[in-house]
C-alpha cells in the first residue's frame, strides 16, 4: 500500500454549543458548503449544486432530504465526521466511492448510514462524506486506522478499470499510422546521424 494512489482524510466536529448542549450548527453548516461551496446561505443557494448526493443505500437525495437528516442527526448524536475520498489518476462516480465506503464492512463498520456528494469541478475528483457517532474517532486508533486501510484498497480498486482503459487508449494512439510515420522518421533522423559520427 506504499505507492496508494488514493486519499481517506477525516474530521471530526463536536454537535455542541459552548455551554454543553446539544446543537446540529455545525453541520447544518457543513452541507451547505459542502452542496454550494463558501459564503453566506443566499449567495450558496444562488449556485448550482456541485454534486448529487447519495445514502448508504446507493440511491440519490435532495439536498432538503441531507439537511433534513443532518437536523436530525446532529442532535441526537454528539460528532458529525466529515470524510474526503480522492484517488489521484481517476475521476471515480458516487457509487465507487460509496462502494469504498461500504468496504469499511457492515459489522463494526464505523459509518454505517452516510451521505455522500462527489466535486468533479477540482484538480482531483473527490466525494465528501457526512456521518454522524456517538464517540469521538481517533485517527491513530487501531479501528479507524484498520477501516482506513480497507477503504483505501477498495479506493484502489475502484480505480483500476480506469487506469487500464487509459492504459489502451494509449497504446491505441502509439498505434496510429501518423504515429508509426513519426517514429520511422525518428528511426531514419537517428540512423543518419550515427552514420556521421
Amino acid at each position: 500500500m506504499s505507492n496508494a494512489q488514493s486519499v481517506v482524510r477525516l474530521q471530526t466536529h463536536a454537535n455542541r454549543t459552548p455551554t454543553g448542549r446539544a446543537s446540529a450548527t455545525s453541520a447544518r453548516k457543513l452541507a451547505p458548503y459542502l452542496a454550494h461551496g463558501r459564503g453566506r446561505p443566499a449567495e450558496q443557494s444562488a449556485r448550482p449544486q456541485r454534486g448529487t448526493w447519495y445514502g448508504e443505500d446507493g440511491r440519490p437525495l435532495t439536498h432538503e432530504q441531507v439537511l433534513q437528516w443532518v437536523a436530525a442527526q446532529g442532535k441526537t448524536h454528539p460528532y458529525t465526521h466529515q470524510l474526503i475520498l480522492s484517488v489521484k489518476e481517476a475521476p471515480l462516480e458516487a457509487a465507487a466511492y460509496g462502494q469504498a465506503m461500504q468496504a469499511g464492512g457492515p459489522d463494526g463498520n464505523l459509518f454505517p448510514e452516510w451521505r455522500l456528494i462527489v466535486h468533479q469541478d477540482s484538480r482531483h475528483a473527490h466525494a465528501h462524506v457526512l456521518a454522524f457517532g456517538d464517540e469521538e474517532i481517533r485517527v491513530t486508533g487501531p479501528t479507524f486506522r484498520q477501516w482506513w486501510l480497507t477503504v483505501r484498497q477498495e479506493l484502489e480498486q475502484q480505480q483500476q478499470p480506469y487506469l487500464a482503459a487509459q492504459e489502451r487508449q494509449h497504446g491505441a494512439q502509439l498505434d496510429t499510422p501518423l504515429h508509426k510515420q513519426q517514429h520511422a522518421a525518428v528511426r531514419e533522423w537517428t540512423r543518419q546521424w550515427e552514420m556521421e559520427l
